[in-house]
């Protein structure tokens, strides 16, 4: 069965991967994602492999994500995995972060998921005003003292965001052998790390290459965008130990970083699932690797982060 890490200091223990259901539902966003049928046989494939972990949100999908893992779950013994969830962006696409909105949100949630409770709640890559608000944090330790959620915290993207979040008991943090700028701000920060976007949005995947063009969202990316992350995803596999492929050297590269407790990569179908956890099943990268690819990251990107 898959290890498991402490989320910080909450007194949670995870799964080192984790099922990222960003794309877990078929939407305007994700034409292709998976029906409710299959998304319910991909979590419950998680299961089977020990991934006890789930991260969703209100707004994945179009609002299908939590709906599709509610109905999975169902009938699971609840003590069996760890839901987090995030408030402040509807499934509409709208936003509402007014403190006083926060409980009415997890109380949705808690209901399209079926529980009765959830385990972490994140602010939704807020704006900065928020990050930093102790209204917010006072909104949510109130349901925290309630018993409707067990730890809270913050979903963010840089450095920056990560100190403004003091308050944050978990942070879920961009990061990646390819987006290194948050890492020395989440070393200082000492709290639960969960690792979003691990595979840079499918560069790390070995899906594109420097001739793929996109019609959904990775559209974003110009042509230079989507040469300069071919380039940059030859050279790190060019890192890696023989046998090991971009997908595992990766998540395997993030494991091996001390604050991180769980990595989720995004997973639209069971083939996703499972080169995920076979990764995780070798362990992190060795010292060595690790050393040269935070080194390579520096002199290589150095303060030029991608963007998203």
């Amino acid at each position: 069965m898959m290890a498991k890490r402490p989320l910080g200091a909450t007194g949670i223990e995870v799964s080192t991967v984790g099922l990222g259901a960003w794309q877990l539902g078929r939407s305007a966003e994700w034409p292709s994602g998976p029906e409710p049928e299959e998304a319910a046989r991909i979590v419950r494939a998680a299961f089977d492999v020990g991934v006890t972990f789930i991260d969703t949100a209100p707004a994945y999908a179009g609002g299908q994500s939590e709906l599709n893992v509610g109905r999975a779950l169902a009938g699971v013994p609840r003590d069996r995995f760890v839901l987090c969830t995030k408030v402040g962006r509807r499934p509409d696409g709208s936003a509402d972060w007014a403190p006083e909105a926060i409980e009415a949100s997890v109380v949705g949630s808690a209901g399209r998921l079926g529980v009765e409770h959830i385990d972490v709640v994140v602010l939704h890559s807020p704006p900065a005003e928020v990050l930093d608000s102790p209204a917010h944090y006072q909104a949510l330790r109130a349901l925290k003292d309630k018993g409707l959620i067990r730890a809270y915290g913050a979903s963010v993207d840089h450095g920056h965001e990560i100190e403004a979040a003091a308050e944050a008991e978990v942070l879920e943090v961009r990061l990646s052998a390819l987006y290194q700028e948050p890492l020395p701000a989440l070393e200082k920060a000492g709290t639960g790390a969960i690792i979003k976007v691990p595979l840079e949005s499918g560069w790390l995947s070995g899906a594109y290459d420097e001739d793929s063009r996109f019609d959904d969202v990775r559209a974003r990316w110009s042509p230079a965008d989507v040469a300069l992350r071919a380039s940059l995803a030859g050279e790190f596999r060019a890192l890696l130990p023989d046998g090991v492929d971009v997908t595992e050297g990766a998540l395997r590269f993030l494991l091996a970083l001390d604050p991180v407790s769980t990595v989720i990569p995004g997973t639209r179908s069971l083939s996703h699932l499972e080169a995920s956890v076979a990764a995780a099943a070798r362990g992190p990268l060795d010292p060595a690797t690790v050393d040269a690819v935070l080194a390579w990251y520096q002199d290589r990107l150095g303060e030029q982060a991608l963007r998203w």
